[in-house]
């Protein structure tokens, strides 16, 4: 009988309590010493976790900052060991997990890819034989010889998942790492993610993006508090997950009125307003309705979404997400955010640039939202409230409408 890829029998894990003064030496001393050691001195990421995946598999993970998916992948990559329980994992596995900790930044983009395949098991002749083709994948062209301290986290996820691309590893562990970089690159990724499964790598992802996890996943574990909440396939335990969060965030949601005649605090305007979006602009080529009522593309035009975000109080952390949904049916055929950035009480602006929208002709919703870091909440979120229409030629079917033509071949 052949043997799980990943297995978890009855996982926990725990790390130190570091709350009231045990970061202080007193602290530090009073907490090593059996006397004076708190009887919760242990704050458990995971708690009694069981699963397994078969080769070839692939499981999302979801669930808020601080529910244990970066716990559970670290332990199955082997950095870490578990409190109690058993995991076995294949021995040819891959991770990319924290890029600030994937990387010395004091050492070249060149010599760290050359170490990072060195700790992935690589001989020093293959470690070179490969350099090439990650610095090639990775697309860093005159950075590669600077400083990692120099580099942005856009940066840093080319080099992680350049190494991995090179591997074809037997699993693969992702930890949000499609949430930086710049768009073409991760399509770039998501490509060499489905050759990947394509030849048999086994995939364990974790991210916020629910449209991610329905792109790569067959099954999705949902963790709460370091528990298995909801386990299964991708629609039925994301459909849970969407709904409980909705309730959480129209418990959230503030009455009153609203302060724009299309927006409608509880209808198709969500979260806590904490932060809020005061103006969101669709912006097309010239005369394609720069912040128009409703903005027309055509097919293959880029567009920039300007979104205006304003503070109620102290200045916050804050993510920017952009989703757009065909209109007749909900499908999200495009799903963006940020990178965290700081908002205060003056009004900020963020601009989403894509360089194509090779959507098919036809009417589109745009979803604009704000959130804190570990996505636990909504500061506003407006729900279908831009229109889009698209125009262009027809013949074609499905999410896109790339470039392209016919030829015969004689």
């Amino acid at each position: 009988m052949t043997a799980p890829a990943i297995r978890f029998e009855d996982v926990w894990k725990s790390y130190p309590d570091w709350s009231g003064d045990a970061r202080t030496l007193r602290g530090a001393l009073a907490g090593a010493t059996p006397l004076f050691r708190s009887r919760r001195g242990r704050r458990w990421a995971l708690r009694s976790v069981s699963l397994e995946m078969a080769h070839g598999g692939s499981l999302g993970l979801v669930g808020h900052n601080g529910s244990g998916k970066s716990t559970l992948l670290r332990l199955a990559s082997g950095l870490g060991r578990p409190s109690r329980g058993r995991i076995d994992v294949d021995a040819d596995s891959a991770a990319v997990l924290d890029l600030g900790a994937s990387f010395d930044p004091q050492l070249t983009g060149r010599e760290n890819a050359f170490t990072a395949a060195l700790v992935s098991g690589m001989t020093r002749r293959q470690a070179r034989a490969v350099l090439p083709e990650v610095l090639e994948f990775a697309e860093l062209e005159g950075f590669v010889d600077s400083p990692v301290r120099t580099y942005s986290e856009g940066m840093k996820l080319r080099l992680a998942f350049g190494v991995v691309a090179t591997r074809r590893p037997a699993v693969l562990l992702l930890d949000e790492i499609l949430a930086v970089g710049d768009l073409s690159f991760r399509e770039k990724c998501e490509q060499r993610i489905a050759e990947m499964r394509a030849d048999g790598t086994t995939l364990v992802l974790a991210s916020h993006s629910l449209e991610e996890l329905r792109l790569h996943c067959d099954r999705v574990v949902w963790l709460h508090r370091g528990s298995v909440r909801a386990e299964g396939d991708v629609e039925t335990v994301l459909g849970e997950y969407e709904h409980a969060m909705h309730r959480a965030m129209l418990a959230r949601t503030p009455v009153g009125a609203a302060r724009d005649d299309r927006l409608r605090l509880g209808e198709n305007r969500f979260g806590t307003q904490e932060l809020r979006i005061e103006r969101v602009d669709v912006l097309g080529p010239p005369p394609g309705g720069q912040g128009a009522a409703e903005p027309a593309l055509t097919t293959g035009d880029p567009v920039r979404i300007r979104i205006v975000v304003e503070g109620a109080g102290a200045p916050r952390s804050a993510i920017v997400a952009v989703a757009v949904r065909r209109r007749f049916d909900d499908t999200v055929v495009m799903d963006l955010a940020s990178g965290p950035a700081e908002f205060g009480a003056d009004a900020t602006s963020l601009e989403l640039h894509v360089e194509r929208a090779d959507l098919p002709a036809g009417d589109y919703v745009i979803d604009v939202g704000v959130y804190p870091p570990d996505w636990a909440e909504a500061y506003d979120y407006h729900w279908g409230a831009y229109p889009l229409r698209v125009s262009g030629a027809s013949g074609g079917k499905g999410l896109l409408a790339p470039p392209h033509r016919w030829t015969e071949v004689p």
